[in-house]
């Protein structure tokens, strides 16, 4: 099997999620699950992994969070949420197991280029849509950009995501053509962003950007690709912003004017970082000191920027309503202090904290950290920091090579958005973050060492598993659960549910009788 098939897990699922709501609604979580997980089969059963061997953990550390979330059904307020919530977790699983069994040795490459391919091309459709499409409003996201994820916020995460992946690529993609390609996104990614009025976004971007420039090996070629692609990123978001696409039902600049300027900026762009590119030199090995002194900086920058996460997340708790949704998680917590309240319980608690009436309904308390600690307690806490951290311990350790600082860069920006906004609750964001982690972990010099097949006992248990998962996944087509805040008293909900071609925020409105 080439080593380059772990490209089709985000290649796929990344844009086929995207289009479909972002993965929100459980019908998604059975071919998604499915595909995943018995693409693992078909690698392991196909060829040895030398993966297998070395990320072993990262597949326990996911199956324990399944099994965990699964758990807390049996001690749940709503048990049938709770195994809703394992459901999705099933996704994830699938998800860390194809790309650990798929993926082989010098695949981190390819595996950095499918991602930013698979995050650009649903922002990119998502913005082309918006601006050349037929104007619509909706109750609940008014002219911002959020289809076809049906949540703007998830837009705007996607689309941070994509520009430093981008930038990265443009400061140090390999070949020129992937450079000035590189470069030519970032301005319609930026202005995705804008458009999708996403404040959180904006946020993980900049501690993104800084955790990249922390870990590049060439700070140099950053620095010439920021400077190739800021002037037209910044007329492209100034373009957006003059507009009032956002904010006025007859803007001042048409959607398709706007879109022949995106993508002239990004045209300008390309052309800039091209006049701006030097020819590569080799430079010069580095003295042990100088190593030593790069890597204290790295860690005093990686702890700089989970410092700036807790800062956005103590800044987030700050406004409402979002101040109101971390005091119902946090009073969640103290009344189930060891194990929780069960998965999939914050809006049932938020129902009965009697905040629906001023500040809406909730669902999630958008922020997957507090959330997590209300209704899995300290044990899913860990289980969760495990799962995410996982990849990125090897950040510092392997910063030297090229794909791991802006694959980095991306997953610190998720990170810190899950802890503003509720992430897990969409598949197609988690699944970019899991590839970007899964670049981090794999990064090896190319050619170094040998592929050793994984023991066979080790293999059984990992097909197996793949087996049992993609199973599992199927099967959950037969449940009729819905994401909602309690299970009706009478009646098919607290709502009549809207028709199936509904976003996001209509679906969550008809499930749990408010958003």
């Amino acid at each position: 099997m080439a080593r380059s098939a772990v490209v089709a897990i985000p290649l796929v699922l990344i844009p086929a999620l995207g289009a479909v709501q972002g993965g929100f609604e459980p019908d998604t979580w059975v071919w998604s699950g499915a595909l995943a997980a018995w693409a693992a089969a078909v690698g392991l059963v196909v060829s040895g992994s030398g993966r297998l061997r070395s990320d072993f953990w990262w597949i326990v550390v996911a199956a324990a969070l399944f099994l965990w979330t699964l758990a807390s059904a049996l001690w749940s307020t709503e048990p049938s949420q709770s195994l809703l919530e394992a459901r999705r977790m099933l996704v994830y699983c699938a998800v860390v197991l194809a790309v650990v069994v798929l993926a082989r040795r010098g695949a981190s490459r390819a595996l950095l280029a499918a991602t930013q391919v698979g995050v650009t091309a649903i922002v990119l459709y998502a913005l082309a849509r918006y601006l050349v499409g037929t104007r619509t409003t909706s109750e609940f996201e008014g002219h911002l950009l959020s289809e076809p994820l049906g949540y703007a916020n998830a837009v705007g995460i996607l689309a941070a995501m994509g520009v430093v992946l981008a930038v990265g690529r443009a400061a140090n993609g390999g070949s020129s053509w992937t450079r000035t390609a590189s470069a030519a996104t970032v301005p319609l990614l930026a202005l995705a962003l804008y458009l999708s009025g996403s404040n959180a976004s904006w946020l993980a971007l900049g501690i993104g950007l800084a955790a990249m420039a922390a870990l590049h090996r060439d700070r140099a070629a950053l620095t010439r690709a920021v400077a190739a692609v800021a002037p037209a990123t910044a007329v492209a978001v100034w373009v957006g912003h003059y507009s009032r696409l956002t904010s006025e039902p007859s803007p001042r600049l048409s959607g398709p004017l706007v879109a022949v300027i995106a993508a002239a900026c990004g045209i300008g762009a390309a052309a800039t970082l091209a006049l701006l590119s030097s020819p590569r030199t080799t430079s010069s090995p580095s003295s042990e000191s100088d190593g030593r002194r790069r890597q204290r900086v790295a860690v005093a920058a990686a702890f700089g920027v989970v410092a700036l996460g807790g800062l956005a997340v103590a800044l987030g708790g700050a406004t409402e309503p979002r101040a109101s949704y971390y005091h119902v998680a946090w009073h969640e917590y103290v009344s189930h202090p060891l194990l929780g309240s069960g998965a999939g319980t914050f809006g049932r608690f938020w129902l009965e904290s009697g905040r629906v009436a001023r500040w809406g309904g909730a669902l999630d308390a958008h922020s997957l950290y507090l959330e997590t600690l209300a209704e899995l307690g300290p044990i899913g806490l860990g289980l969760v920091a495990a799962f995410l951290l996982y990849p990125l311990g090897r950040a510092v350790e392997r910063r030297a090579l090229p794909p791991v600082a802006p694959a980095a860069g991306a997953m610190t920006a998720f990170l810190v958005h899950a802890g503003l906004d509720w992430d897990w609750e969409l598949p197609a964001v988690v699944v970019a973050g899991i590839a970007c982690g899964a670049v981090v972990a794999f990064a090896e010099p190319d050619g170094e060492g040998e592929e050793l097949p994984a023991p066979p006992l080790a293999r059984a248990a990992a097909l197996a598993g793949a087996l049992l998962v993609g199973a599992a996944s199927i099967a959950g087509a037969r449940s009729s659960t819905e994401p909602s805040a309690a299970a009706p008293k009478t009646g098919p909900s607290m709502k009549e549910a809207p028709r199936s071609g509904a976003s996001i925020m209509e679906r969550r409105a008809g499930t749990s009788g408010y958003l």
